[in-house]
């Protein structure tokens, strides 16, 4: 191989990792300050567990008190605990890590009794955005408001549009008053995007993986985060489900066909309304093939949408 052809596929290589490194974000992270009586405390071990799985992430507090834990799991719930000798221990349950947002939990302990046999005290603690620190403005959607957002066309652009700074014209999503191909969206770290520019936004009509997949969704509109680049409208970040401890599955089919369709405007009778049908099956099934280590998820979706029927007849 010659030295020329190393080094034109050297650049290609850097080239294409430039260019997957675009707006690829598919995790979270928390950070905080552990204090008591006296001020910040030093070397106070905290533990932060995704429940779901059993994941388990560690940080130690510096000088400052402050910790940061970095690519954890986006979603929840977490029990975060805070564990230093000479302290009692402080746990927090249902916290809540919003995908590609940083968490602010702080901690304030109290010194232990050396009389008395160590206690532990748990709290309950919902993240707010209030208590985020996010770089730019960001809409998190998680698997339940998913669930919750009423959509015809089972599109992305369904859940686009639940962020104030969003439009949905046609098939088209505009963010932050730009051309809807100015945003980047990916799933899972992979481009989603409509690459010829030609049509809606999405490919596949808005729909290019099942919504029943999904397990959390960002919308950020023109962040100062050096994770996301490669676009100037907004930025969406998808994560799909991938299993828990507990097996969980569900079958769905959504149907509609004309007459769920309104046909007056203005009190006027627009007239027969043409025959169509669209109809969509599916089912989901998770679980862990290992506890706490191994896990598996998946969605299987079929969807038929003949159009319009046209029925012909011949003249007599």
């Amino acid at each position: 191989m010659s030295n020329s052809f190393k080094r034109v596929l050297a650049s290609f290589a850097v080239l294409l990792s430039g260019i997957m490194a675009f707006a690829q974000v598919t995790t979270s992270s928390m950070s905080g300050k552990v204090t008591d009586a006296n001020g910040p405390v030093v070397g106070v071990v905290v533990t932060a567990v995704y429940e779901p799985t059993g994941s388990q992430f560690y940080a130690v507090t510096g000088n400052d008190g402050s910790y940061r834990i970095n690519s954890i799991t986006a979603g929840g719930p977490y029990k975060v605990s805070f564990t230093s000798l000479g302290y009692n221990d402080l746990s927090y349950t249902g916290v809540t890590a919003p995908l590609a947002d940083n968490v602010v939990l702080n901690a304030v302990i109290t010194e232990q009794s050396m009389a008395l046999e160590g206690t532990t005290v748990v709290a309950e603690r919902k993240i707010t955005n209030m208590s985020s620190d996010r770089a730019g403005t960001m809409t998190v959607l998680s698997t339940k408001d998913i669930m919750n957002v009423p959509t015809t066309s089972r599109s992305l652009n369904a859940l686009i549009k639940q962020t104030p700074q969003a439009t949905v014209s046609g098939s088209n999503a505009y963010i932050g008053g730009g051309n809807h191909r100015d945003s980047y969206v990916t799933i899972d770290g992979a481009a989603f995007n409509n690459a010829f520019g030609i049509g809606s936004n999405l490919p596949a009509g808005g729909s290019p993986i099942s919504m029943d997949a999904l397990e959390q969704m960002s919308i950020s509109v023109t962040p100062f985060d050096v994770r996301q680049s490669g676009f100037t409208g907004g930025g969406i970040s998808a994560t799909t489900k991938s299993g828990t401890n507990t097996v969980k599955g569900s079958v769905y089919g959504y149907y509609r066909n004309q007459d769920m369709r309104g046909n007056i405007v203005n009190g006027k009778d627009l007239g027969d309304r043409a025959a169509e049908s669209h109809q969509t099956y599916g089912f989901t099934l998770g679980g862990p093939i290992i506890k706490n280590k191994l896990f598996c998820f998946v969605n299987a979706e079929m969807e038929k949408t003949p159009g319009q029927v046209i029925t012909y007849r011949a003249n007599k």
